[in-house]
């Protein structure tokens, strides 16, 4: 079995991406879904201060806006552009499930029903592909997933950001051959893609998304605990 890659001790931190700019932090929205909900949710969209990330909540901005509005009959999951940010199932306690991993329109998914059991996520560094329906519960958990195409970062690349990653609590990081750019960054309802492993953005967005309260289904859960298996284990 594998599980988390334990060599980065040795990788000198002059390969941690240095160069990074850190981005200040978007102020809470505070929005409840009242009646200023179209108002909020449209300034809501635009407080990620973070040029090219992608949300998938439509006009409302974020998941708390997106859930009060289901709550209160405005709209329902199936009338979103993408369900997935309100759909958060455990495809595998289902009687009929077929004993077959969710599979999501979106490559990486960025959200929507999944496994049962999260990926561990605490700061942790995966040397292989993950099962999707694990690493989307871990990010319905608050996390944030990196994700990267080995055949376009090279080896000392994916050092420098899993040094990123482990340093930081509610992340993971998991080759994913074949998924378009050369880096990914996804947490629930929003992602932020990338051709340069040393974009500044990256660790923007890591400190932006990871257990960011408008985008974080379930507030309290935890990271640890979670497998640690691979599509290889």
């Amino acid at each position: 079995m594998r599980t988390l890659r334990t060599r980065w001790t040795a990788i000198t931190p002059l390969l941690a991406l240095a160069a990074l700019a850190a981005c200040t932090p978007a102020e809470d929205s505070g929005d409840d879904g009242g009646a200023a909900a179209d108002q909020s949710s449209q300034e809501a969209a635009q407080d990620v201060a973070i040029e090219g990330v992608e949300s998938f909540y439509g006009e409302y901005g974020d998941y708390v806006t997106v859930m009060a509005a289901i709550q209160d009959g405005e709209v329902t999951a199936e009338d979103l552009e993408y369900p997935f940010v309100a759909q958060q199932d455990h495809v595998d306690v289902a009687t009929d499930w077929d004993g077959q991993p969710p599979v999501y329109d979106l490559v990486p998914p960025a959200g929507g029903n999944h496994l049962s059991v999260w990926q561990t996520c605490t700061g942790s560094v995966y040397d292989a592909p993950l099962i999707d329906g694990h690493a989307v519960h871990s990010m319905e958990h608050g996390a944030v997933w990196l994700t990267y195409d080995p055949e376009l970062v090279a080896p000392e690349a994916v050092d420098a950001l899993a040094l990123l990653i482990q340093s930081r609590d509610y992340s993971l990081m998991s080759p994913y051959p074949g998924q378009g750019p050369a880096v990914s960054l996804q947490s629930w309802g929003n992602r932020y893609q990338t051709d340069d492993p040393a974009d500044p953005v990256i660790e923007a967005y890591l400190d932006e998304f990871v257990l960011n309260e408008r985008f974080n289904p379930e507030s309290m859960a935890t990271c640890a605990g979670g497998v640690n298996t691979t599509v290889e284990s």
